[in-house]
C-alpha cells in the first residue's frame, strides 16, 4: 500500500490473495479496484458480485463489504482509494461519485482499468507531483463519467490567458515539486479544466511540459561540463536514473550519448 504526502486522501493497494478473504468492513473512501488477473468476489449492500479479469468495480463510502478471490489462481488487483472530497474537487467541484445502483458497481471489460493502472505506476515508480495528479484525475474522471453518469467529455473554453500563466509560472519553477493544485490557483481554473485547456492548447498536459523544461535545462548543463548526477539534481529529477530516462526519451539518447557527442 502506497501513499504520497502531496496527494492527500489518496491510497493505492496492489495486491495478489489466494487464500486471503476480507472480514465485513468499509472505508472513509471510494474504493476502486481493476482487477489485473484471476477474479474478486465480494458482497455488497445485500448483493453478491464477480468481478473477472479486466474488469473495473467500485464501492462507495460507507458500504460494507467483503472481498475474496473467486478464481483458482487468486485475485491480482489495484486500489484506489479516494475520498468522495477529493472527487469533487478533482472533477471541477461536481456531486462525487454517486451512489451505486447495484447493476452499475462492476462494469466489465472497462477502459478505466487503463488510467487506473497508469495512476498506479506512477505512485510505484519515479514521478513527478504534477504526473501524479494528473494521472489522478484522468482516473477519477473516468470512474465518475462511466460509473456515475457524468457528462466531462465536452471540449474546454478558450483560456489562453489562464494556460499562459500557468506555463509562465512552469517555467519559473522547472526543477520544483509544483502540485495541480498550486498551478490551478495561479492560472485561476479548476485543477480539471486546467488539465483539459493546457492540453488542448499546449499538446501535452501540464506535467510533461515541466519534464520537458527540465530535458532542456539538463542539456545545456551538460554541454556547460556538468557532471549528470549534479544535472539530475539540479533539474529536479528524482536521481541519475530518472534523468535518463526522460532524457532518452525525449532526445532519443541517454545523457551519456549526448555528453560523449560533444566536440569541439
Amino acid at each position: 500500500m502506497l501513499r504520497d504526502p502531496s496527494l492527500p486522501g489518496v491510497e493505492v493497494l496492489q495486491a495478489h490473495f489466494v487464500r486471503y478473504r476480507y472480514a465485513p468492513h468499509w472505508h472513509e473512501t471510494v474504493c476502486i479496484a481493476v482487477v489485473g488477473g484471476g477474479a474478486a468476489a465480494f458482497d455488497c449492500a445485500g448483493h453478491r458480485y464477480l468481478a473477472p479479469a479486466g474488469s473495473v468495480f467500485v464501492i462507495p463510502a460507507g458500504e460494507i463489504h467483503t472481498g475474496e478471490p473467486a478464481a483458482p489462481t487468486g485475485l491480482n488487483y489495484r486500489v484506489l482509494y479516494v475520498e468522495p472530497d477529493r472527487i469533487a474537487d478533482l472533477i471541477d467541484g461536481e456531486r462525487a461519485v454517486p451512489k451505486l445502483d447495484a447493476a452499475d458497481v462492476v462494469h466489465r471489460r472497462t477502459a478505466v482499468g487503463s488510467p487506473l493502472v497508469w495512476f498506479h505506476r506512477t505512485m510505484a515508480g519515479a514521478a513527478t507531483s504534477l504526473e501524479r495528479e494528473h494521472a489522478l484525475l484522468t482516473s477519477v474522471a473516468a470512474v465518475a463519467t462511466e460509473f456515475g453518469g457524468l457528462d466531462l467529455r465536452g471540449d474546454p473554453p478558450p483560456e489562453h490567458r489562464a494556460v499562459r500563466r500557468a506555463r509562465d509560472y512552469l517555467h519559473a519553477h522547472a526543477a520544483d515539486p509544483v502540485t495541480l493544485r498550486e498551478l490551478a490557483d495561479v492560472a485561476g481554473l479548476s485543477m480539471y479544466r486546467l488539465t483539459r485547456t493546457f492540453g488542448a492548447q499546449v499538446g501535452m498536459p501540464p506535467h510533461a511540459y515541466q519534464v520537458q523544461l527540465r530535458v532542456l535545462r539538463a542539456k545545456r548543463l551538460l554541454e556547460a561540463g556538468q557532471s549528470i548526477g549534479e544535472t539530475a539534481v539540479t533539474c529536479g529529477f528524482f536521481d541519475q536514473a530518472h534523468l535518463t530516462n526522460q532524457f532518452k526519451r525525449r532526445v532519443g539518447v541517454t545523457p551519456g550519448d549526448f555528453v560523449r557527442g560533444i566536440v569541439g
